[in-house]
């Protein structure tokens, strides 16, 4: 039975569909960047930073604050760079920028976790490394 609303529940239809998924998707990818705050405070609980430690304590948090917000951006750009999933070579390169913003992003927050972890006690380093191993954990989970 072809009709005027024929075409429309394919065609727009299907797009709306993967409208709503994309979005979705969106949405679930920003999902860590809502909790920063909440993700630092259980970290400094865990650790019981000291009085001592709060200078070092501070730039690691400044420090995963900014570059979470840079990750933040950076995938809202590629996810906001095209309607659809592109060609191949375009895929590759909006991975290349996420992958690459990644590592920029990682090796900050490494430079200032050093003096942070140079200035905890046996005790906190032992948790500092089982919270780190957690984090990688559940990253791993989250990658495909």
């Amino acid at each position: 039975m072809a009709g005027p609303g024929a075409g429309m529940m394919g065609g727009d239809m299907g797009r709306m569909m993967q409208q709503m998924m994309q979005s979705r998707m969106a949405a679930a990818s920003m999902q860590p960047f809502r909790r920063i705050e909440g993700h630092l405070a259980f970290f400094r609980a865990e650790l019981r930073i000291t009085d001592g430690q709060i200078s070092q304590w501070n730039a690691f948090a400044d420090a995963v604050r900014a570059q979470s917000d840079r990750l933040r951006q950076a995938m809202q750009q590629a996810m906001g760079s095209s309607t659809g999933p592109g060609t191949a070579p375009e895929q590759m390169e909006r991975r290349i920028a996420l992958l690459s913003a990644h590592l920029e992003a990682i090796r900050a927050v490494s430079a200032a976790a050093t003096p942070l972890y140079a200035a905890l006690s046996e005790e906190q380093r032992r948790t500092a490394d089982e919270l780190m191993a957690e984090h990688l954990r559940g990253m791993r989970m989250g990658m495909r």
